[in-house]
């Protein structure tokens, strides 16, 4: 499994030398950092890419993209704004939860189009550009493979 990677304000940080993350409630979104003998409690809020940390009483707004993400923005940048149909697949097994998109639907790049349920955590399978959507292949309640066809994108 591939490190995401994580940026602040639009740059892209590294983490910190030594640094090592825990959960102490993870439903609830608290964690530990510790390094040395120190730790800090950090509460963890968000979902999908966007989220926050708050951190010794200072919110950080985070960018966290998966080497999917990267690799399918790095595409899209390098044959410039694509056109006609494009599959939306599934990139890891899961249970369909959500589908907030129907048929005929305008989306935008980034939009949410179907929320997977994976080792008890929700995952965001978002647009990868903008489009009208032209086929939806799930439902709430199925269980789909990794690169099963969710959506069909014009």
């Amino acid at each position: 499994m591939s490190t995401p990677e994580v940026s602040v304000d639009g740059a892209v940080v590294e983490p910190a030398d030594g640094w090592t993350f825990a959960w102490v409630d993870r439903g609830a979104g608290i964690a530990r950092l510790s390094r040395d003998g120190a730790s800090l409690r950090v509460l963890v809020e968000g979902s999908g890419e966007d989220w926050i940390v708050t951190l010794g009483g200072r919110r950080i707004g985070l960018r966290v993209r998966t080497w999917r993400e990267r690799a399918l923005e790095e595409v899209e940048a390098a044959i410039g704004h694509p056109h006609g149909p494009l599959e939306v697949r599934a990139s890891l097994p899961g249970l369909v939860v959500g589908v907030p998109v129907e048929v005929g639907a305008a989306v935008e790049a980034g939009e949410p189009l179907v929320t997977l349920e994976a080792m008890k955590m929700q995952n965001l399978v978002r647009a990868p550009r903008a489009g009208r959507v032209s086929l939806v292949t799930v439902r709430p309640g199925q269980v789909v493979a990794a690169g099963a066809v969710l959506i069909t994108l014009e």
